[in-house]
């Protein structure tokens, strides 16, 4: 979150009812707090989804599919090992210089 030697505030956000005291630089707060906001609503969702479950079952499914969700975006930005946007680039490339 902060760069070593930054001003850190400290904060505390609130995730599925519980406290979480954290130190962050002014700059990232408001990034933080929308997505302590994300997650709270994907929690939720979760939890009126599968009411049979517990709150820890519904948190790990949030983490899941955010986790799921960023190895996506790695993969789609990873073109040094040959990721989905480097293969549409190269298909790209490959349609512009037919074209030429």
């Amino acid at each position: 979150m902060a760069q070593q030697g930054q001003e850190n505030n400290p904060i505390i956000v609130v995730i599925a009812g519980r406290p979480y005291p954290l130190r962050v630089a002014a700059r990232d707060e408001e990034g933080l707090r929308v997505l302590v906001s994300e997650i709270n609503d994907r929690f939720n969702d979760f939890q009126v989804k599968y009411s049979d479950r517990d709150k820890q079952d519904c948190l790990v499914m949030t983490l899941l599919t955010y986790a799921d969700e960023l190895r996506s975006a790695r993969n789609m930005a990873n073109t040094s090992q040959g990721g989905e946007l480097a293969k549409r680039l190269e298909a790209l490339n490959v349609l512009v210089e037919g074209m030429l």
